[in-house]
């Protein structure tokens, strides 16, 4: 068996990250949701829906808009069964953030 054949056998086994998309503005914090559901390998209460939540950027480069590192934010996921309320969630959470400048879960 190749390295290549063998990389793809180990794939196959590990379960693909649900896909997702975010909005953010000038390096702000990024409202993320799932575009697909989330499926772990070993079961999970979220497992068959979406998710949204909130990172945001710390250190070097946080303040300027040119962060390399995020982390989420505490209390930010949360569990959806339909797509478009994981969307409405981080849309109006991003609208908010835009309106007052803060994060208001």
């Amino acid at each position: 068996m190749s390295e290549f054949e063998a990389a793809m056998a180990i794939s196959r086994l590990l379960p693909r990250e649900a896909r997702w998309a975010y909005w953010q503005q000038n390096g702000g914090p990024m409202f993320v949701y799932n575009t697909e559901r989330v499926k772990t390998q070993y079961g999970s209460p979220v497992d068959g829906q979406f998710e949204s939540c909130v990172f945001v950027p710390y250190g070097p480069g946080s303040k300027s808009g040119k962060a390399m590192n995020w982390k989420e934010l505490e209390g930010s996921r949360s569990a959806h069964v339909l797509r478009r309320d994981a969307k409405a969630r981080a849309w109006r959470l991003y609208q908010g953030w835009l309106a007052t400048g803060k994060v208001v879960l």
